[in-house]
């Protein structure tokens, strides 16, 4: 684009338009190769480094890995005994108050998703290499609610059992209370006294031998 300034022949006006051109080109040469190298260095790290605040969290799965470790076995492992008796239907607690205690599931299921969430929080190391698997018997579950506060009772008997051979390496039977209120929340309440029982099943120095490889 040619420019004409006032007062400037049209020659004078060439010569300063070249020399505009001229010194935009140097500016644009002598850029430092070495500092644009490193601006670009700073540049990529502060991305990277925004990025990484940003990872993506990994879903959570319910199935406890088998490889050298510890398998809970599935709902249908932890038998329910006063509903199998016919006591109780398997969705209910047995209680001393009027107002009775009803699960949204069954308590088979509810105590095994339980014992699952103890079982990797205890911190436990298993070194067989063997499948172990862990099952239980409620035989068991009573809350004492007529007056505040409330006693909760339970009493499994767990198992575990070497898949590889088809022998049972442990069997014991453990029973633990819980104080809570009154009209507290089962579902809380039970997950709770299932902590409590799991906590005294993984303080047994037998059950840490059977998660030892045999001799």
């Amino acid at each position: 684009m040619r420019l004409i300034f006032a007062g400037m022949s049209a020659r004078q006006t060439l010569t300063l338009s070249t020399f505009i051109t001229q010194r935009h080109a140097c500016c644009a040469i002598d850029v430092n190769p070495l500092l644009l190298k490193r601006s670009s260095l700073a540049c990529f790290a502060l991305l990277t480094s925004a990025c990484s605040f940003f990872v993506p969290r990994s879903a959570s799965s319910n199935e406890t890995p088998a490889n050298n470790a510890l398998v809970i076995a599935p709902a249908r492992g932890f038998a329910y005994m006063p509903a199998l008796d016919g006591h109780i239907t398997a969705d209910r607690i047995a209680n001393t108050a009027t107002t009775s205690i009803l699960l949204k599931k069954g308590v088979g299921t509810v105590v095994r998703d339980a014992v699952v969430s103890a079982w990797r929080k205890s911190g436990i190391a298993v070194t067989t290499h063997d499948r172990l698997v862990l099952s239980g018997r409620i035989e068991v579950l009573s809350v004492d609610d007529a007056r505040s506060p409330a006693t909760w009772s339970m009493t499994v008997c767990y198992f575990v059992t070497n898949e590889s051979t088809k022998e049972t390496v442990y069997v014991k039977s453990n029973t633990v209370h819980l104080y809570r209120q009154k009209f507290t929340n089962p579902a809380f309440a039970l997950d709770d006294v299932v902590k409590l029982s799991v906590d005294t099943l993984v303080r047994d120095p037998s059950f840490h031998q059977a998660l030892q490889p045999v001799q």
